[in-house]
């Protein structure tokens, strides 16, 4: 590619400028006289020393017919390198490396600097070390200063997805948050509130929130079933690892992706929300909290509420774990719910947003027109109440009965039904109502069949009391009715048929110990068969005289040993 006409002029004027000052050099002319002749040879032209000497060492070793072109704005010829031993660089980078991000880059090289004469290493001046140093790739300055993990965070390019090609209640993100001012729950204490939220992701419709005292599963519940029943039940929900999310209240049944290591539970699993209401669960990346819309909602609110004139007198820094001064003036629960409720209303309201798929609309209105094209899935009453439960993993006793700490459930209603679980040793989830625990209970199996339900709490009354005697032949007077409906359903013979039965069972046995009956006919042999000739039986061998000899040997050596036997006993 050409130089442009005014690079090429000056290159010319340069290249005239060294012709001249070579010449001058190869005369032996000495550097006064040089600069009078270069001054009125070259009047417009700098002619200083070490103008001078920079010209001439930028074309030492060129060929004169390639001055210009060396000489050329731009134009970089190869540079002396400084001596740097490779050892000495490494234990440089590996200093870093092991020092903290900050840690300035002259104090590592000072300490090369003193090391380099003991290890018989080239180390060269501070200026040259820091251009090697700036002459790295940017990954390589990100792993020396800030380790693997970091490096890879900052070097990943974040994937683009279009939210257009979702609908409203698609994908429902949850998340939570400590706010930054003080509130009073009725008791007098000040409580930083935790603000739990669900965002459609489609349109970042903030759909409801709720205000607790702190992070819980019980909470988020509730905020779940509030929302499922405005707008139905929403396809896939988007959270974090947190125990007030990935626990079993909301996630049970479902797979933990990396909680727990995504280790089945053993035993029996008891079932969330999620799971009765037919929700799939999305787990986010850990430290990944960019990724999810109700963390930029949040980023959102923080500023225009949380340090609103409102909450003046309880505003607290941005920090979580930081502790009332003595000045805090914490404002009411009411009061906190009803300003973030105005402001969220507001923030979905307010128009002109310019967000994928907004156009200028409100969160309100792309939710809302959404909505229109979606199906709705209403949660059914069942579904609600089994989804409001918390279900425990729990034995039955001898009696029929379960015990989750104070609380006893098992009645006669349900002794029957449980009783079997007690003999196989099988733990059973029982559900109650977090609410009021006095309600009846539920029970399913470990692979989620129901057994029962109406399990009735068992009250314990005072001692010596007349409802302590009542319940006792209450009791008492259910297990006789049980016992009388068994054995009608066992269906027992009277004593005459049982008598009966005996006499027949006895006649069979005087049956089995008789001899067998003779057959009454035998089956004829037939004689048709032509007569053969047989061979004559073999007649036995003769005894021969050696062998009378033996036996007769034989017989006196017995008769000796019985003689000898009778005089011993004699």
């Amino acid at each position: 590619m050409e130089a442009a006409p005014s690079r090429r002029d000056r290159a010319e004027r340069k290249a005239a400028m060294a012709r001249v000052l070579v010449s001058l050099a190869d005369q032996g002319v000495n550097w006064p006289d040089r600069q009078r002749l270069m001054a009125e040879r070259f009047p417009d032209e700098a002619v200083s020393k070490p103008s001078l000497k920079r010209l001439l060492a930028a074309v030492e070793g060129v060929d004169p017919i390639n001055y210009a072109p060396t000489l050329l704005d731009g134009h970089k010829g190869g540079m002396v390198t400084a001596e740097m031993s490779e050892d000495a660089w490494r234990f440089f980078m590996t200093e870093i490396r092991e020092a903290a991000p900050e840690w300035p880059l002259k104090s590592a090289w000072s300490k090369v600097r003193d090391t380099a004469p003991e290890m018989g290493w080239d180390w060269p001046s501070w200026p040259t070390v820091w251009r090697r140093w700036n002459a790295l790739d940017e990954a390589q300055k990100l792993d020396a200063r800030l380790g693997k993990e970091a490096t890879i965070k900052h070097l990943t390019q974040p994937a683009l997805r279009d939210k257009t090609t979702i609908g409203p209640l698609e994908w429902v993100s949850l998340d939570g948050r400590t706010l930054d001012f003080w509130v009073d729950w009725g008791d007098g204490r000040a409580v930083r509130p935790v603000m739990l939220v669900l965002v459609d992701v489609a349109s970042n419709y903030i759909l409801d929130f709720e205000l607790a005292q702190h992070e819980n599963a019980a909470s988020t519940v509730r905020l779940i079933k509030r929302v499922c029943e405005r707008y139905g039940i929403f396809d896939r929900l988007y959270t974090d690892n947190g125990s007030a999310f990935a626990g079993h209240l909301v996630a049970g049944g479902n797979v933990h992706r990396f909680r727990n290591g995504g280790r089945k539970r053993e035993g029996v699993q008891p079932l969330g929300i999620c799971y009765h209401l037919g929700i799939k669960l999305h787990f986010a990346l850990p430290r990944n909290a960019k990724a999810k819309i109700a963390e930029r909602t949040f980023a959102a609110l923080s500023r225009a509420v949380d340090d609103g004139p409102e909450f003046a007198g309880a505003h607290e820094g941005h920090k979580p774990g930081s502790s009332p001064s003595p000045k805090v003036v914490p404002v009411p629960v009411a009061k906190a719910e009803a300003v973030l409720r105005r402001e969220v209303a507001r923030h979905n309201r307010e128009n002109g947003r310019r967000s994928q798929g907004a156009n200028g609309r409100s969160y309100e209105q792309v939710f809302n027109d959404g909505l229109d094209a979606r199906i709705m899935r209403k949660a059914t009453a069942r579904q609600l109440y089994l989804s409001g439960l918390i279900y425990t993993d729990v034995a039955v006793d001898r009696h029929g009965r379960s015990t989750v700490g104070h609380w006893t459930y098992g009645g006669a209603g349900t002794q029957q039904v449980l009783l079997p679980f007690h003999r196989k040793r099988e733990r059973i989830l029982l559900g109650r109502d977090p609410d009021d625990f006095s309600a009846p209970a539920i029970a399913f199996e470990a692979n989620c069949d129901i057994i029962c339900e109406g399990i009735e709490p068992v009250k314990r009354g005072a001692y010596d009391s007349v409802d302590g005697v009542r319940d006792a032949k209450r009791n008492d007077k259910a297990a006789k009715a049980a016992q009388a409906a068994a054995e009608a359903a066992n269906n027992y013979l009277t004593d005459q048929e049982r008598q009966a039965a005996w006499a027949a069972f006895e006649a069979a046995c005087a049956a089995e110990d008789a001899p067998p009956e003779p057959p009454e006919a035998v089956v004829a042999g037939r004689f048709g068969a032509p007569l053969r000739e047989t061979a004559a039986p073999a007649e036995a061998d003769e005894e021969t005289d050696e062998l009378k000899e033996f036996h007769a040997g034989l017989d006196a050596l017995i008769a000796a040993k019985k003689k000898a036997r009778l005089g011993k006993g004699a």
